[in-house]
């Protein structure tokens, strides 16, 4: 066939085929990132892997982990990997002892062109093709926030692959960023996933947060109405109240000038009085559809420039419990009574005591040689295994402080 031409002789642009466009090439894997670092593999082991354990293992042969075809009880996953899927990779092998097979759901923002993104798709790809992840597991090209637009794409496709047993947000920077120019935040994205989660899930699941916490980098309004949520509960729980106040700022204070204090101060102070409102504005969410909170340990390092080791970055972890069995008839048409209910803590004042034991994971390390020997050794395993270079992984070393996170 011969291609048409214009008077001179040229070829029309417009009847030749379109260029073929190249893949992009993926990232070299040549050099460490900021959550390649042994204190973020400690959390990973310590707070996710070990709650995600004890969560499957409580819950498998139940009607929260249903059997999907011959491979056994299905532990859905909701997280943001990344470009290496460490936190899938290693949570398939916990799911892998306890006889389940893991399905992941993610979200990977950035163009078809994005070198990042096409190293993503190779490393889920290979994770599927290995058979440590299902074929049912999916990363959508789209930001986590996008979720919030319940007319959106984005939200219509979580819907339809949860619920999840385990809702992992490993945020590279604030939930509530002051000045956010974009209309939905992630801490937006939570509370629209919390919906769906208390709307369509039976059983307990497990939610993990990880975000940059410090006065510059949260909010003052959001901060405030967390705070609001501690103030409201110190009202009417004197236990909570007696076990806040120290937890904030010495004994004798009042709540709020507890709350104040805390609010200016930085480091560990100013996370706890975060995560602390953190669980109680989740606690209410649950509690308002008939569900329970319950807080687990937390944990924190520092993200500021080398020699700083104030603590910035907050690790939080909460597990949410169904409504219990008793069903109350206030009209007393029935003679039966409610069926027993079994008996739960206090999680309010939990809340406050794990909080008031946040664990620095660099102080933690930099305390124990052996622990930070053998922190590192599992990391330099998973990411030799993921294919970085050798020479990359020479940067592993017993530094406790980083200039990012």
């Amino acid at each position: 066939m011969t291609a048409l031409a214009d008077e001179s002789g040229r070829l029309v642009e417009d009847v030749l085929p379109a260029p073929i466009e190249e893949s992009a090439v993926p990232v070299e894997l040549n050099r460490l990132l900021p959550w390649h670092r042994p204190r973020k593999q400690l959390v990973r082991e310590e707070q996710w892997l070990r709650l995600s354990g004890n969560l499957i293992a409580r819950e498998v042969g139940g009607p929260g982990l249903a059997r999907r075809g011959g491979s056994g009880p299905e532990v859905r996953y909701l997280t943001l990997p990344g470009i290496d899927y460490l936190d899938v990779r290693q949570l398939a092998d916990v799911c892998g002892e306890r006889g389940c097979c893991l399905t992941s759901v993610g979200f990977q923002s950035g163009g078809e062109g994005n070198r990042e993104v096409a190293r993503a798709q190779v490393r889920e790809k290979a994770l599927i093709d290995g058979g440590y992840i299902t074929n049912r597991s999916y990363t959508l090209p789209r930001r986590f926030e996008d979720i919030v637009n319940t007319d959106g794409s984005a939200y219509r496709e979580l819907k339809s692959r949860g619920p999840f047993h385990i809702v992992n947000i490993d945020a590279c920077g604030s939930i509530a960023a002051p000045r956010a120019e974009h209309a939905s935040r992630l801490v937006d994205a939570l509370y629209r996933t919390v919906e769906l989660q208390l709307a369509h899930m039976a059983s307990r699941w497990l939610l993990l947060i990880t975000t940059d916490a410090r006065p510059e980098t949260v909010a003052e309004e959001t901060l405030a109405r967390l705070c609001a949520a501690i103030f409201a509960n110190a009202e009417v729980n004197e236990a909570f109240r007696h076990r806040a106040v120290p937890l904030l700022a010495g004994r004798n204070a009042h709540i709020r000038e507890a709350a104040k204090a805390a609010a200016e101060a930085d480091g560990l102070a100013f996370l706890r009085l975060f995560g602390l409102g953190m669980a109680k504005w989740l606690l209410d969410l649950a509690v308002s559809k008939g569900w329970d909170m319950k807080t687990h340990q937390p944990y924190c390092y520092s993200t500021r420039p080398r020699g700083d080791d104030r603590p910035s970055m907050a690790c939080l972890a909460f597990e949410f419990l169904p409504p219990l069995p008793a069903l109350q008839d206030r009209l007393e048409v029935a003679r039966a009574r409610p069926a027993p209910n079994p008996e739960r803590e206090d999680t309010s004042v939990r809340a406050a005591a794990m909080m008031e034991d946040m664990s620095n994971a660099d102080a933690k390390m930099l305390a124990d040689e052996a622990l930070r020997m053998r922190v590192t050794r599992n990391l330099r395993q998973w990411l030799e295994e993921a294919g970085y270079e050798p020479g990359a992984l020479d940067e592993l070393g017993p530094e406790v402080g980083a200039e990012t996170s």
